[in-house]
Parts: C-alpha cells; structure tokens; sequence
C-alpha cells in the first residue's frame, strides 16, 4: 500500500552538463533531481517563494522586467508569471535537455511574456538593465566558477540582483562568504536572508 505513495520516475535524461536528469512526480508535484539535488520543481518553489516575497515587501514587483541565469524548466518563471505579471522574462539555460524536459513536464513553453535563451550564462550579453536578475545557476551542488569573478559580477544585469547560494558544508560557507564580500564592494545594499539550506543573497 505504501508503494503507491511513492514518487515515480517520468523518464531519465543523459545530460552533458549535469549528468543523469530524472524527471519524478511525487506527492502531487513533479521535480526534477540530478543525483539527490533537486534542481527543479518541488522544493525549487519552496526556496524561492520566501525570496520574492521579501522582494515585494521593499521593492515593486509587478509588471516589471526580469532576467533569470539558470532558468532550469521554469520553476521561478511560472511563479512570477503567476503573481506578478511581468512586462517580460529572459531565461537563460545552458543545458538543451533540461529546456526539452521543461516543455514537456513543466509547460515552458506556455509561460507568459518568457523568452528562452539556450546558452551558457557566462556568455550573455544584455543591452538593457533589467529591473531585476535571479542568478540559480548550478551543476549538482557545485556554483560554476565564473559567478566569483569580477567579469560577471560586475556586469550588473539590473537594478536589483538575488544570488542563490547554498550554505551547508564549510566549503560552501565559506564560498558564499567571498561573494557576499565581492557583492558587498559593487551594491550599496546587500541584505543576507536563509532559507533551508541556501543562502540567497539580495543586492541593490
């Protein structure tokens, strides 16, 4: 009987960047995990709807524009879509399969006003500031290692940018740690908030 609670396997994915892609659905929602990280779906949500919120108790949220580095299969794109009805969305994702799965499992492809970009994060370019950039971009638990440097940093996407972080192991402390002090010497404003096991730092 306790089987058929259990979260099911919707298909597995060989991905170049991030290794075994498992679609799951479990207990009226459906993720994606690579390894035991869940990298969208399910908890993603849970992480990011405190940050928003936070978000909309200093800042004005709606019908603005946003840019997302690390777009995954949408999680954060259907949630702002949702509730704060933006003038537009650019998501960036690296990774081709897990745009396909998104379209397939997540409805990507039927967000509003969302424009999918495939490309490595590191190489975008904008010619406009947007009014805020949520920068989730991971491979497993691993950050890549351009998110530290200079070059990207201090691009400033827009007006107001959030770094997801994640703030378990001491490595990762003190990982987190350096960028806050980086993001400390380009923001006038750089507030710390926890949720779960992640840091998400917000700069303005």
């Amino acid at each position: 009987m306790l089987g058929l609670f259990r979260p099911k396997v919707l298909e597995e994915v060989e991905s170049k960047f991030s290794g075994k892609l498992t679609v799951m659905e479990g207990y009226g929602h459906k993720y994606v995990v690579t390894g035991i990280w869940t990298q969208s779906g399910g908890i993603i949500e849970d992480i990011w709807k405190p940050v928003l919120k936070a978000l909309r108790a200093q800042h004005e949220v709606h019908n603005k524009t946003w840019l997302i580095l690390g777009l995954a299969t949408g999680t954060v794109a259907k949630i702002i879509a949702k509730k704060y009805k933006p003038v537009k969305i650019v998501g960036v994702e690296i990774d081709p399969a897990m745009l396909r799965i998104g379209k397939k499992y997540f409805d990507l492809d039927k967000i509003p006003n969302l424009e999918v970009i495939n490309l490595d994060a590191s190489k975008y370019k904008s010619n406009i500031i947007f009014d805020y950039v949520l920068v989730d971009i991971y491979q497993g638990d691993q950050l890549p290692e351009f998110i530290y440097g200079d070059k990207f940093l201090n691009n400033k996407f827009a007006k107001v940018a959030v770094f997801n972080h994640l703030f378990y192991s001491d490595s990762q402390k003190e990982n987190a740690q350096k960028l806050v002090q980086s993001l400390k010497n380009i923001y006038t404003n750089v507030k710390l908030m926890r949720v779960l096991t992640n840091l998400m730092i917000i700069c303005a």
